[in-house]
């Protein structure tokens, strides 16, 4: 079975002051900007390999123009599932995939039903979180239990995904739809930081799924589900990473969070979904440390062919390394604001403003560029699919 999903645009163009630059074309810009007026944003493609056992696999694969045009798979894994046993369900799957932290990004290939631009979490999850591993769930359905609650409990262990968390300290949040295919590279700013001791090694480039340390990472979590009406999703993540291992010209980061999201159907036409995070993330003997903190409030409505979403997002880096000169302390405020209206089964056109507030304090150490920044896009976007 194969399904497909990709949109195009028509946007405003992108300031033309440095600071305000996205990070992969070497700004400090935190809000992604079409740098011409019509385009193509990314494209996706899923494909199921079902069969008549208890295994089957799945993969998604993307083709997008930015940061560099190119195709690459974004998850691919072998799902095990077999029959439930006295009601209870056993699932593993084994591959490359996200861990399933998200209520945000529930549509084809782990893109959004609700908006173009992801939150800043699920950006930085799209950018930095991958799983390379195995994962084993287990769920008791409420159903089989005559039960209104349903729960599953799952644990994954992973290696690849050692630099996790360098774009997050440097740069900090961004808000986006860019998923980082495998092996793909991810640019950030040149800050002049990286010419001097102890940072001369670190390129302005950051690969996520690489493997440097040959730890085992891992990640553990609780969904609930009430009458198919609420549902939580509470999750830990650590990728083990060795702060001190330097290898294909990056760093191991011990890069660590907590989320927890939750979707509440509030009736026919409304529904909620948010999320927050918190974490840390460590490279080097406190060369870089940092905390960081995000959360969401999410509200979508449709009613027929019509549908809207409106967004607040709220983000902090709070800098906690010794260099002096590399103060990465940061924090950000967004709201997203999306009218759309579905043509067909196929085709739905969208109105999206996006307005970010973004204060950086490396933008002033660093350049003489000021700390607080004010971007927003506003683009018409067509979004297509298939399946």
């Amino acid at each position: 079975m194969i399904s497909a999903k990709g949109e195009a645009y028509l946007s405003q163009t992108e300031p033309n002051a440095l600071v305000n630059k996205t990070w992969f074309n070497r700004g400090t810009g935190q809000l992604d900007y079409a740098e011409q007026a019509i385009g193509l944003g990314p494209q996706y493609v899923a494909i199921d390999a079902l069969t008549d056992s208890a295994f089957s696999a799945r993969v998604h694969a993307q083709w997008h123009a930015k940061p560099e045009a190119g195709a690459s798979v974004t998850e691919a894994w072998l799902n095990w599932a077999p029959l439930p046993v006295a009601g209870y369900r056993l699932r593993g799957r084994l591959g490359y995939f996200y861990p399933q932290l998200s209520l945000e990004n529930t549509d084809t290939a782990w893109t959004s039903p609700y908006s173009s631009t992801f939150s800043a979490i699920n950006s930085w999850v799209a950018e930095e979180v991958r799983a390379r591993g195995g994962e084993l769930s287990i769920s008791r359905p409420g159903r089989f239990f005559n039960a209104n609650h349903s729960w599953t409990a799952v644990l994954g262990a992973f290696q690849g995904n050692d630099p996790a968390g360098t774009i997050l300290a440097w740069r900090g949040f961004a808000l986006h739809n860019l998923q980082t295919g495998l092996g793909e590279r991810v640019n950030f700013a040149r800050y002049p930081s990286f010419q001097v001791d102890p940072l001369t090694l670190q390129p302005a480039w950051v690969e996520p799924t690489r493997e440097l340390d040959h730890r085992t990472g891992y990640y553990v979590g609780l969904h609930w589900e009430h009458l198919q009406q609420t549902r939580v999703r509470a999750y830990y993540y650590d990728n083990k990473g060795d702060p001190l291992v330097f290898r294909h010209q990056q760093y191991a980061w011990r890069t660590r969070f907590s989320s927890v999201a939750i979707q509440h159907v509030i009736n026919d036409d409304w529904q909620l979904v948010g999320q927050w995070l918190q974490g840390d993330t460590l490279m080097g003997p406190s060369v870089v440390a940092a905390d960081f903190t995000a959360w969401f409030l999410l509200a979508h409505w449709q009613h027929g062919a019509l549908n809207a979403t409106v967004r607040y997002d709220d983000f902090n880096v709070d800098d906690k390394d010794n260099i002096p000169t590399d103060n990465n302390s940061g924090n950000g405020q967004a709201m997203l604001l999306a009218l759309g209206y579905s043509v067909n089964d196929h085709l739905n056109v969208a109105l999206e403003h996006v307005r970010l507030n973004s204060e950086q304090q490396n933008r002033q150490q660093q350049w003489p560029w000021p700390a607080k920044q004010r971007q927003s896009v506003t683009k018409l976007v067509l979004t297509w699919r298939w399946q």
